[in-house]
């Protein structure tokens, strides 16, 4: 990933924005795995499970966006909100 797609990236860290019907806030950049990740801010909270999938605690659901597809082009989606 470029540098300065990296710091637009970063400049949405905590916005919240609208994904799949839902209120949601950028928490992280997963820049090795080329990945943003959601947290839905108006969704009831989801067990989450430990590192051995063992039920661990209530937490917002998740999304992880996966930043290109199979051609390296950016997720329309995350161009969109760049562009705005």
């Amino acid at each position: 990933m470029d540098r300065q797609l990296l710091q637009q990236l970063r400049a949405l860290i905590g916005r919240t924005l609208t994904y799949g019907g839902h209120s949601c806030r950028i928490i992280e950049i997963l820049d090795h795995e080329d990945a943003l990740v959601l947290r839905c801010e108006d969704s009831e909270r989801v067990i989450q499970g430990n590192q051995f999938g063992e039920a661990n605690r209530r937490v917002k659901r998740t999304h992880t966006l996966p930043l290109f597809d199979n051609h390296r082009s950016l997720n329309p989606v995350i161009r969109a909100w760049l562009e705005s």
